[in-house]
């Protein structure tokens, strides 16, 4: 079993919740109530705003010139389907960029993406790069195991949303995303350090659904 694999079958527990959150359910199904996916949508463009940085420290930082390439082809993938498709998806949303950009980021959203941003920044580009593999590799398998609710999903919005997960270029990211962690991956490495890295992006996913499904903002 590769390092990959491991990280996976050691957050499997917290992977279950993921994709059996009401929020993803209702989402897949169609029961999802619009203004949770238009919270979610505005929330999840300014994560993946937060995403691209963390690509651009790490190719920064990367001392082999063909770690720092394959980091940032990662990235150009990412921002020609996740990032492309929400330029549309907001305007369906009778929303702009701007307002998105405008948007208060809520607790969960920026205690996740300051954990991203300070992990790729502080550690090595191999910690960096599993602290934001749940986020990619999570949203396939979440695609992949709610597919065939998208067939009686009658709110093309959602179904539109979703297929981006299962289309070849994405699964071809999270796939280059994994290999280079393996190529990464060496024994010097603490293996108990990098679980918890991952375990704490996981869970940070499925707090990012819950923040959404409750519509998260600030008390005070």
């Amino acid at each position: 079993m590769g390092v990959v694999e491991r990280l996976r079958a050691d957050s499997d527990a917290i992977w279950r919740k993921i994709k059996e959150h009401p929020f993803v359910v209702e989402l897949y199904s169609g029961s999802l109530p619009l203004e949770k996916f238009k919270f979610y949508a505005i929330q999840d463009y300014n994560y993946l705003v937060a995403m691209a940085k963390c690509y651009s420290i790490m190719a920064a930082k990367a001392d082999d010139f063909k770690v720092a390439q394959k980091v940032l082809e990662i990235a150009y993938l990412d921002a020609t389907t996740e990032l492309e498709s929400y330029k549309k998806l907001l305007a369906k949303l009778g929303l702009t960029l701007e307002e998105a950009v405008k948007a208060e980021v809520a607790p969960t959203n920026l205690s996740y993406t300051s954990f991203l941003i300070s992990t790729c920044a502080l550690n090595s580009v191999l910690e960096g790069l599993i602290a934001t593999l749940p986020c990619f590799w999570s949203y396939a398998e979440i695609a992949q195991h709610h597919e065939e609710k998208l067939k009686d999903n009658r709110v093309g919005l959602y179904v539109e949303w979703a297929k981006v997960y299962l289309s070849n270029d994405y699964l071809r990211l999270v796939e280059m995303l994994k290999q280079l962690v393996e190529e990464l991956y060496i024994e010097a490495f603490s293996y108990d350090k990098l679980s918890k890295i991952f375990k704490t992006a996981s869970r940070f996913e499925y707090m990012f659904w819950d923040m959404a499904y409750k519509m998260e903002s600030w008390t005070v």
